[in-house]
């Protein structure tokens, strides 16, 4: 298998893996936090998708913010919540936010946030369709050009995993403690 047939192959299956973890969740619990300034359920997959957003629109494309999924999808325009200019290089994807900018991202439902997940993925499988193993290597046209695409991808893969085991342990937490009786 081909790298880039490796890496398409892996976005779908971690979407899968993601969206059978939130698609049943209340607001409640997408929103529900175990200690004050700690990121929701919500908030982490909204993360992930901003950042699967970023590598698809801005690092492999070159393209601009506006052209984001969030932007073109109507996200933005839905939640009144314009991310651009926040958290680290202005990305807009949580990295860097301060605890105020972190309250200020949308609490979205689960429909909403699978229905935007879907919208990524497939927007950044889309991307890698078109890449050939050598291109994948090369610098990523934009974002500086610094790393390589498969570089980006690598980081935000292992994030992404890394972000599935932390909504495992967060659902985890919230039903032992409403098992046990512990009202939070």
């Amino acid at each position: 298998m081909q790298d880039v047939e490796l890496l398409f192959e892996w976005a779908g299956e971690l979407a899968t893996e993601m969206r059978n973890e939130i698609e049943t969740l209340s607001k409640e619990t997408l929103s529900w936090q175990p200690a004050p300034e700690s990121n929701s359920i919500g908030v982490t997959v909204w993360h992930v998708c901003r950042w699967l957003d970023l590598l698809a629109v801005r690092a492999i494309q070159n393209r601009t913010q506006a052209e984001e999924q969030w932007f073109t999808r109507g996200w933005a325009e839905k939640t009144g919540y314009d991310p651009r200019g926040i958290g680290l290089n202005g990305f807009g994807a949580i990295t860097g936010y301060t605890w105020a900018e972190v309250e200020a991202i949308p609490k979205l439902t689960a429909d909403d946030l699978v229905t935007y997940l879907d919208q990524v993925v497939g927007a950044l499988q889309g991307q890698l369709q078109s890449l050939s193993t050598e291109t994948l290597h090369q610098p990523s046209p934009g974002l500086g050009g610094t790393r390589s695409i498969y570089d980006w991808l690598k980081a935000i893969l292992k994030g992404w995993l890394r972000h599935l085991g932390e909504i495992q342990t967060l659902k985890a937490i919230k039903l032992q403690m409403e098992t046990s009786g512990v009202v939070r």
